[in-house]
This record gives C-alpha cells, structure tokens and sequence, in this order.
C-alpha cells in the first residue's frame, strides 16, 4: 500500500457521483472493479435513483446522509463547478473530493484549493484501490435499504417498502426517498425522521420499517 494512500482504508463510505444504470459509463464499472474492497459504495444520480446498481440503491444526491467521507466525482469539470458551487451556497461541509481524470480543469482546482478542500486530482480512485489493494479496515455490514414512492393508483398515496441487501429493483412510480439502513437511522430529511417517529418504544428501527411496509 503506498504510504500516501493509506487513509483510504480508514474510509467506510463512498459517494460515486454520476453512478447511474449505464453499463458503459465507468461510474458504473466502477463498483465491478472495486465493489470486492469493502467499502459502503453508494451510487449517486439525479436521473436515474430510485434503480439499483448491483443490488444498491441509487441516491439522487449525496446529502442524505450529512457528513459524508469521500466523494469520486465522474462528471464534467463544467458539471463539478456546478455542484461545488451549489454545495457551498447550501451551506455544506464538503468531505474530501476525488477528481476522476476528465473531471478536473485549472479552475475547479483554483476553486477547491481556495475553498480548502481536501482533493485529488490526476489519479482513478478505482485503480488507486484496487492495484493498491487498499481495502476498508472497519467495513459497514451490508445494508438493507428503503424506497417511498409515490402510487400511480389516482391517490397519490406513499408507498413504503423495505428490500434485502443486494435486491434489485426497477422504478416505475415517482421518487420520493430512497437509501439504506444507514441513510434510515440517521438522515435529517422529512421521510426517515418521520420513519423514526413512529417506532415503538420496544420495536427496533429495522422492525418499525418493516412493520410500516406491510
């Protein structure tokens, strides 16, 4: 393992941004090459969440959880700009950025050394850890995850449903949240915190979700 590397064993989570359902996009290679390493790599894409990638839900943003680790960025230096701009302006504590090559421009540098963040730039974060065989020194057990959508019934009602780690799944209602066990327990947004109101005082957080989708 190279000795400037070695923090990324420490990491548990990921955020693969620009991670969606196409197979020839290397976002979504990317968890073919590295998803062995046992690390929490959680796909993010505004279009295509609500899917799954190998078994994992696919997150429309990723601030469902708010204290993130390590996002690898697989878009556009134009699309990068973007985000870390709106990142900033929303008030975010942005975790360190990895610049996949093709990501990264003299500005968006210029702009993320101004801001002090953390970042890389000029190096595949998949072949940093696999050829490195950098793995998660403390991995996340496999996680199982939630979806609320929307029925497509004419009542517009929630639907909430629970799925095993690795499940696959194809959206076909409108999104309105998705994330695993993790994103449940601790995300600030309005569907888990309601999710977590309603567990009984001798009921588990996974046996209140479960007992809500039946």
């Amino acid at each position: 393992m190279v000795g400037e590397d070695a923090w990324l064993a420490d990491v548990q989570s990921v955020h693969i941004i620009g991670a969606g359902l196409r197979q020839d996009r290397p976002a979504h290679q990317a968890f073919h090459d590295a998803g062995h390493l046992g690390y929490r790599m959680v796909p993010v894409h505004p279009k295509d969440a609500g899917n799954t990638l190998l078994g994992r839900p696919i997150r429309p943003h990723p601030w469902i959880d708010e204290e993130p680790e390590l996002f690898v960025l697989f878009l556009s230096p134009e699309r990068v700009m973007g985000q870390l701009r709106s990142w900033l302006l929303e008030g975010r504590t942005i975790p360190f950025i990895w610049l996949q090559p093709g990501a990264e421009r003299d500005d968006v540098v210029e702009f993320l050394e101004s801001a002090n963040i953390g970042h890389s730039i000029g190096r595949c974060w998949v072949v940093t850890v696999r050829d490195g065989d950098i793995h998660c020194n403390n991995s996340i057990e496999e996680q199982k995850w939630y979806l609320q959508s929307t029925s497509l019934d004419g009542s517009e009602c929630s639907i909430w449903r629970t799925f095993e780690c690795g499940c696959e799944h194809v959206l076909t209602e409108p999104l309105e949240w998705i994330g695993d066990h993790l994103d449940l327990s601790r995300s600030n947004e309005t569907i888990p915190r309601y999710i977590r109101s309603l567990k009984g005082t001798d009921e588990s957080l996974e046996e209140a979700a479960n007992r809500l989708a039946n």
